[in-house]
């Protein structure tokens, strides 16, 4: 077993459990995919997808040489602005997720016990201590 990462801007959880929200694969196929915990071995990228942001405001992910940057308009900066947190999760229950086009993020349809958690008081600052970046443009 090793440990996968969960982000998400709520802190002191002590199970992490299947929700039926954010769904990759777009809207019609999500609609099929039933609840589930997401997670990804690149911690980085756990915390790039679990706050709150829209594409539709211009915020998008990248990686590049295995760096995952949150690209943010400048004037939508505010949304970094938001605390974080990463769970550690045993990786037992999760299988890769096709429908992701990134490749990086793995599903449970299991509540999870999370192992430890670390929270952090801005996406920004969780995304340079799990080894990410952050560009404004």
């Amino acid at each position: 077993m090793k440990l996968i990462h969960h982000g998400t801007t709520r802190q002191g959880l002590g199970v992490i459990k299947p929700f039926k929200r954010y769904t990759p694969g777009g809207a019609d196929f999500a609609d099929t995919i039933p609840a589930r915990i997401y997670a990804s071995y690149e911690p980085a990228y756990a915390v790039a997808h679990n706050f709150p942001w829209s594409s539709d405001d211009g915020v998008d992910i990248v990686v590049d040489d295995g760096v995952v940057t949150v690209v943010v308009p400048a004037n939508k900066a505010e949304v970094l602005e938001q605390t974080v947190c990463i769970y550690m999760l045993p990786d037992d229950t999760f299988t890769f997720t096709t429908e992701e086009e990134m490749g990086l993020t793995y599903h449970s349809a299991e509540e999870v016990t999370p192992t430890d958690y670390q929270c952090f008081d801005s996406v920004t600052e969780a995304m340079v201590e799990m080894g990410g970046k952050i560009k404004l443009i």
